[in-house]
């Protein structure tokens, strides 16, 4: 998917672009991983990954934005109990404990904080477009500062 990439490469020059600010060795993008070794974690596990992160893992297979701005990750065999049956961890953002997931049936994202479902995402670019946008500063609040005001203004409702 040619989204993923320029997606990917919009991200790298963010983050170079950002480098004195965050220092150097608080963004890192490691080499991707193969289709191969997808297909074997998907046969040991039984779980299909999104193709859209598939594509992510085959550029970067383990990433850090931004001092914890967000970080990407193949998936473990082994599951965080806290988590929503059903769902596969991938990465985390805001660096305060919040979680990115995929659902195993719907193959949609999550933000996942504290037991609750922050954020739905149909399909990983648009959690990239949410990282690209908090990086580049054209938006003065974070994902979690969206989810908090989000829900501050359904409580007063």
């Amino acid at each position: 998917m040619d989204i993923i990439k320029e997606k990917f490469e919009e991200i790298k020059k963010l983050c170079k672009e950002s480098m004195d600010d965050y220092g150097e060795k608080n963004t890192y993008f490691k080499e991707g991983i193969s289709e191969y070794e997808i297909i074997l974690w998907e046969k040991e596990t039984g779980v299909e990954i999104p193709e859209t992160y598939r594509e992510w893992l085959k550029l970067t297979s383990e990433c850090m934005i931004q001092d914890n701005v967000a970080s990407f990750f193949f998936p473990s065999i082994e599951q965080p109990s806290f988590l929503p049956e059903g769902y596969i961890m991938i990465g985390t953002v805001v660096g305060d404990g919040e979680v990115v997931c995929f659902s195993t049936d719907s193959k949609k994202f999550i933000s996942y904080f504290e037991g609750d479902i922050n954020e739905k995402y149909d399909d990983f670019t648009d959690v990239l477009n949410e990282i690209t946008i908090s990086i580049s500063g054209k938006r003065g609040l974070s994902m979690r500062s969206l989810a908090n005001l989000k829900k501050l203004l359904e409580d007063k409702m």
